[in-house]
């Protein structure tokens, strides 16, 4: 069986319950895009402000993989009215905007930094972590410091700085998903989903790929 199949989040537009483990959210522009990402193991597409004859034509093709995108008919959307409407999670920038909403906490995901995963969890509310973000934000910390320390005069991008970029984005993944993040949004599925995969392997919570029984 598609190993997407067996760990998509969400059933279907409806469903209230997250997958176990963290779910690779794959940013998509195109149909393209999203058809390689599903290739490279993610297990939710979002598609941003997709129209839902966009949703509709990814669904035809790839039936059991959820979408995100702003609206109806996805699965996971950043409307709480669509949410209200049609059962969908609901995706929030905040755990104050998730509680002003009303809808069940098992129904909504809160858009956090790695830092903040422990505290949306002992909220009672599941944490998504754009890790695309994340690490943008640490790079240009870390470019403010060293310009900080070099009089001004620092190199804002360093040879290389395009892959540390997908190494900080791997490393975030892999600390969201220990710190127990429900989900990591990235326009890097093929890398990130190692990490999430050897995340869960040393955590003891992904099954093995393949089982080999003994004979006595």
């Amino acid at each position: 069986m598609n190993r997407a199949m067996l760990g998509r989040m969400v059933m279907s537009a409806g469903a209230t319950r997250l997958r176990p483990g963290t779910a690779l959210v794959a940013v998509a522009g195109s149909l393209r895009e999203a058809s390689a990402a599903v290739a490279a193991g993610a297990d939710l597409i979002d598609l941003g402000a997709a129209t839902a004859e966009m949703i509709n034509r990814f669904r035809s093709r790839h039936p059991g993989i959820p979408v995100c995108a702003a609206g109806s008919p996805a699965d996971l959307v950043r409307d709480a009215k669509a949410a209200r409407l049609s059962g969908a999670l609901l995706l929030c920038d905040d755990a104050h905007a998730a509680l002003e909403t009303g809808i069940p906490a098992g129904q909504v995901l809160v858009d956090v930094l790695p830092a903040e995963v422990p505290a949306i969890r002992q909220a009672g509310l599941a944490a998504l972590v754009d890790v695309d973000r994340a690490a943008g934000l640490a790079a240009r910390h870390s470019a403010a410091d060293r310009d900080q320390a070099d009089g001004g005069h620092a190199d804002p991008e360093p040879a290389g700085f395009g892959l540390t970029a997908v190494a900080g984005i791997v490393a975030l993944a892999a600390l969201s998903s220990w710190l127990g993040a429900r989900a990591v949004r990235t326009s890097y599925p093929a890398e990130v989903r190692q990490a999430l995969d050897m995340t869960g392997s040393v955590r003891g919570i992904r099954p093995p790929a393949r089982t080999v029984r003994g004979l006595a």
